[in-house]
């Protein structure tokens, strides 16, 4: 799913508060906005792909608070529930 134009705002002033990005962010992910990307993954050493990963939007201080503290959990009044003892059962 690709980021919207709000996202993509949020990434660029990430990415000039860091010094990667000098333009005005246009919420567009046009060249400058991967240049940029790319040269905040070399610097972080990070895989310079200038692609949005989840390790990147964490070093932006852009990442979930909550990812890969626990295990995934469905949302209430879902009929999967994805907790270890249904995993460990459904897996039986």
């Amino acid at each position: 799913m690709a980021p919207t134009q709000e996202r993509i705002t949020e990434i660029q002033q990430a990415l000039a508060k860091d010094g990667s990005y000098s333009a005005a962010p246009s919420g567009k992910w046009d060249d400058g906005t991967v240049d940029a990307m790319k040269r905040f993954q070399t610097t972080h050493a990070l895989n310079p792909s200038g692609k949005l990963d989840a390790l990147t939007l964490e070093k932006l201080g852009l990442g979930s608070t909550t990812a890969g503290v626990a295990e995934p959990v469905a949302p209430p009044n879902s009929t999967s529930r994805l907790t270890g003892n249904s995993l460990q059962s459904s897996r039986q």
